[in-house]
Formats: C-alpha cells, structure tokens, sequence
C-alpha cells in the first residue's frame, strides 16, 4: 500500500464540519456542516476549488450529504429534522424535494443502488425508507421503529436492496422488504458492540461490513 499524502485542504465552512461526500464521478466533493451550508468544490489541475455553496437548503446543522448512484441528485440531512434533495441535471444544484417526517434531527442518508429507495435515519430512534418515483416525488415506504435509541448511520447494501443501520442502543440492524407483504422488517441485529455504533462500511464486494 503506497503511502498517502495530503495534496490540499479545503477551508470555508465556519465551525464543524461533519461530512464529505465523493461525487460518483470523483470530480467533485460536497462538504457539509454546523454553518447549514453544503460547499461544493470541484478539480481544477492539482488543486481543489469551491465551486458553489448551498445556502437555502436548512435552517440547523447539516449533518450529512450523499450523491446518488447517477450523480444527479444530492441529498443533505439536517438537525433540522428534514433531508433535502437537490437536482443538478440543468448544471446548477437546486432543491427540488423537501422530505419531513422525523420528529428530531436527521442524522444520516443514503442512497440504494438503483437510486430508487432512499433511507435517513434520526434522533427519534426510527429508520424511514423513501421511494424515488417520477416529476421527483419521494414517498414514504416505511417508518421502521426497531432501535431504542438515536440512529447515528444508515447505509446500502452496494448491490442488494438490504440496508444496514448503526444506533447509540449499541447494535447494527439490518432490513430488507418482504415481496409478500412488501413490509420492512429487520432480519439481523449484530450485537456485539458496548457503546454507540457510530458508522458502518460494507467492503466493495458486499460480503463483509
């Protein structure tokens, strides 16, 4: 393994940031964080450039952002209880999709790898799994309640419609859609963890988390 090296570092955002998120093309990188901005910074030669900055999107915290598989879409969770969805197909990034639900702060989200399901997860201990339909309309497909504490991370399986999450109850939780009855259930709970489960990787192949 060769050996890494710091090629540039990106300043802007004012107090914490929280997340970065590769573009799928790996051109660009979104940063987001306690100012409720999300920074966009593209590849110039070496370097690195700000782009554009989303200012519009949240009232609290950004405390996530994702890129959908195609790279259309980016989704941004805050601690303002929402996720926001921006379209970037025209070439600017514009909010397009508002999603409320949770009752507290949305800690996570993540795209599956169809691009046709999105999951967040929140402070308020549930799990809610979004369907990406036409005109960009995002419905609920289901609230799972199944930690008894703050989810701190949702994730996609990289090439099956089964999520994993990570919650402060200690556990990691995995669901996945009954065709019978099409009704989210969990199907694991990996318990061996003593305090807050904070994130979750699964490796490129989808075999191992």
């Amino acid at each position: 393994m060769g050996q890494l090296e710091l090629i540039d570092t990106l300043s802007g955002h004012s107090g914490r940031v929280w997340d970065v998120s590769w573009h799928p093309s790996g051109t660009l990188l979104s940063s987001c964080g306690e100012d409720k901005t999300i920074r966009i910074w593209g590849r110039e030669g070496t370097r690195w450039a700000l782009k554009t900055i989303l200012t519009d999107g949240h009232q609290r915290t950004v405390r996530e952002s994702a890129w959908s598989p195609c790279g259309n879409y980016l989704a941004s969770a805050s601690f303002d209880a929402t996720t926001a969805i921006w379209d970037r197909k025209s070439g600017q990034l514009e909010c397009v999709a508002t999603l409320e639900g949770h009752e507290n702060e949305v800690k996570s989200v993540s795209w599956s790898q169809s691009g046709q399901l999105l999951a967040t997860c929140s402070r308020d201990k549930s799990v809610w799994v979004w369907e990406v339909g036409e005109d960009e309309e995002y419905e609920c497909a289901a609230v799972i309640n199944a930690h008894t504490q703050d989810v701190k991370k949702v994730l996609w399986h990289p090439h099956a419609d089964l999520l994993a999450s990570a919650s402060y109850d200690n556990t990691i939780k995995m669901f996945r859609e009954d065709p019978a009855d099409n009704d989210w259930s969990c199907v694991a709970t990996l318990a061996s963890h003593e305090s807050t489960v904070w994130s979750i990787s699964f490796d490129r192949s989808g075999n191992r988390l």
